[in-house]
């Protein structure tokens, strides 16, 4: 049985439960399509039996109590899965835009860069105590996400059950590589600096060269890396950070002009050409749709 849920109306998050009879595919032929178009982070937890993936054309097998992370960079094959009659997993994936939205410290992301490697894969071998408590974290991302918009609270639940779902990941990463040696690459280095930069100025500063000359190194350079890691270039990340804050604030109820101004745009109509080209419709028509 397979379950698919989007998240607060988001596309850049989705999560799945999926469980035993071999027979059946892991995903449709639509959700194939979506993931891998996509360029996703994805974890995977296996609370039962075990599966396996075809991951840059690698077979990897994980089993119970396991937890695999992969990047964009990463090519999985979602129709190369196999299952065991008896496997119970769970899958997160989520987009670079979307760790946007959430509110973390400079600290996570020095653990996360050390611990992870923001560009590698890593299948982290749990306790049958730590697999139960993240497995208890998804539950509750399906319950909430089950309830109707009506319900109070219900995207900053969800919002706040994910800031803890990849805290608790990036503790278990540090703690569990805790006693290797782990070396942060110079690539991943910036684009954890990027993101923290990022988060900091994408509304006063909307131009690769102003974040890469603050990293000290060529606007060409940095979409280089953000590509290679990310999936997406520099300025596909800063654009589609600026749209997701525009409908932020749409969905609060401010004018076009407000936003326009919040967000440093020369003018109104400039603002309303940016999103048109990056969502497809106009932010009155955006407004209208809520």
């Amino acid at each position: 049985m397979s379950s698919k849920n989007k998240l607060a109306d988001t596309p850049d998050f989705f999560v799945f439960h999926i469980k035993g009879n071999k027979s059946k595919p892991i995903f449709s032929t639509e959700q194939e399509q979506m993931l891998t178009k996509s360029n996703l982070y994805s974890l995977c937890l296996i609370r039962r039996g075990e599966t396996s993936f075809m991951i840059n054309n690698e077979r990897i097998q994980v089993g119970q109590h396991q937890l695999l992370l992969t990047s964009p960079a990463t090519k999985v094959n979602s129709s190369s899965v196999v299952k065991s009659w008896d496997c119970e997993v769970y899958l997160i994936f989520f987009s670079m835009d979307f760790t946007f939205k959430l509110d973390f410290r400079k600290e996570f992301f020095d653990i996360t860069k050390r611990s992870l490697g923001l560009n590698n894969n890593h299948i982290l071998l749990l306790s049958s105590q730590e697999s139960a408590h993240l497995a208890n974290l998804f539950k509750q991302f399906i319950y909430y996400d089950k309830q109707e918009p009506s319900y109070i609270f219900k995207n900053q639940i969800i919002k706040s059950l994910t800031e803890i779902l990849c805290c608790e990941i990036a503790r278990l990463a540090n703690q569990h590589t805790n006693n290797t040696s782990v070396i942060s690459s110079r690539k991943q280095d910036i684009l954890a600096d990027f993101y923290l930069l990022l988060k900091r100025s994408f509304r006063q500063e909307h131009t690769v060269k102003f974040y890469a000359t603050q990293l000290g190194i060529s606007a060409k350079h940095l979409s280089v890396i953000t590509k290679e890691l990310t999936g997406k270039s520099a300025i596909e990340l800063i654009q589609n950070v600026l749209v997701e804050e525009a409908k932020s604030l749409l969905h609060q109820g401010f004018s076009i002009g407000e936003i326009a101004k919040k967000l440093h745009f020369s003018d109104q109509s400039f603002f309303g050409k940016f999103f048109k080209r990056n969502v497809g419709i106009s932010p009155k028509e955006f407004r209208q749709h809520l």
